[in-house]
């Protein structure tokens, strides 16, 4: 699958470069270990479908970011992560409302906060590779509570698909399985 939106592709290549021509430093040498599974990781990923749920299956809807958000992953050899995730329709004429409601959200501890439909971060990433969790250490992020966070995501990587899962909640507290499935961009 190729990505069509040329600010979609600007921002993954402006992000990509940043990351992948950094040196390896001290503090980073030791945060992925090279691996069969996080070989795999690397790379620049492209938002398939993000699906939420109930705890009974029940298809949810999703305020924040709806059920067919734009959106980019990348993993880095160093350890480096970077994601934007991006709401369509998103207008100037909905920020005053929207940052309004963003005040009232109560974010949690598993899972970025999405501001005005829009979700990035970045950092580094651990995996473990028998469990099959990766973890999003966020050094920076659109939402200035999600800075410092450390958010888990179980993840599978067939051929070119990348599907990660996680429980976190609505902005009501109702809990919810999140899933996204993403595809190498290439």
């Amino acid at each position: 699958m190729r990505v069509h939106n040329p600010i979609l592709m600007m921002v993954a290549t402006a992000i990509l470069s940043a990351l992948l021509p950094a040196p390896m430093s001290a503090a980073n040498a030791d945060a992925v270990t090279p691996s069969g599974v996080v070989d795999q990781l690397v790379g620049g990923w492209s938002l398939v479908s993000r699906v939420t749920t109930s705890a009974d299956g029940k298809l949810l809807p999703d305020a924040g970011l709806s059920a067919t958000p734009r959106g980019v992953l990348i993993y880095d050899r160093y350890g480096h992560v970077a994601a934007q995730l991006s709401r369509p329709g998103r207008t100037v004429e909905m920020l005053g409302d929207e940052c309004r409601e963003a005040g009232k959200v109560k974010g949690t501890n598993d899972t970025a906060q999405t501001i005005l439909g829009y979700d990035a971060y970045f950092g580094t990433y651990t995996v473990d590779t028998n469990a099959g969790i990766v973890t999003h250490h966020l050094d920076s992020a659109l939402f200035p509570g999600d800075v410092g966070k450390d958010i888990k995501r179980q993840f599978t990587i067939f051929g070119n698909t990348l599907t990660i899962k996680f429980h976190t909640t609505l902005r009501d507290g109702t809990p919810v399985v999140r899933t996204l499935v993403w595809t190498r961009m290439k």
